[in-house]
């Protein structure tokens, strides 16, 4: 099973030594995208940073995503019916991704685990769940902006 793990543009060094050094993960074949985080990764190949196209296009290669709870990265996984797993990073000081994270619980877009501990658990039984489809609702004012900027 290929498995990315994103962090976004803030170190998250608690998923990626977790996920690094538990020996259930040894058997995965795990790409860690770390940031500017100051652990590094031992047992899995890792890259800091990529451009837009090229997570992307990881992000399709990929079997499972497991993910901070970013807006940002959340947001397109979902367009792209990705299944993935949802760690809020706690270590931050603002705890939005708490918010996010309860809303992908909430409405079954993804699994969220709230302690790394149920991150092997969630692998496991991931391709048996169901998810809702996120339906992305595009934006109404395109037509009326172009019009207002075109006068």
């Amino acid at each position: 099973m290929n498995i990315l793990v994103t962090v976004g543009t803030t170190k998250y060094d608690s998923l990626i030594s977790y996920i690094d050094s538990e020996s259930n993960f040894n058997n995965l074949s795990i790409e860690f995208q770390i940031a500017n985080g100051k652990y590094i990764p031992h047992k899995h190949q890792y890259f800091n940073f990529t451009e837009r196209n090229n997570i992307i296009r990881k992000y399709k290669e990929k079997d499972i995503i497991i993910t901070h709870a970013g807006a940002g990265t959340i947001y397109k996984l979902l367009e792209m019916k990705k299944k993935f797993i949802v760690v809020p990073n706690l270590d931050r000081i603002d705890k939005h991704q708490m918010d996010i994270a309860d809303f992908i619980s909430k409405n079954k877009y993804a699994l969220v685990a709230y302690n790394l501990t149920q991150i092997g658990m969630f692998i496991d039984v991931i391709h048996s769940c169901n998810f809702k489809n996120f339906d992305k609702n595009e934006f109404f004012k395109t037509d009326e902006i172009i019009k207002y900027i075109l006068q």
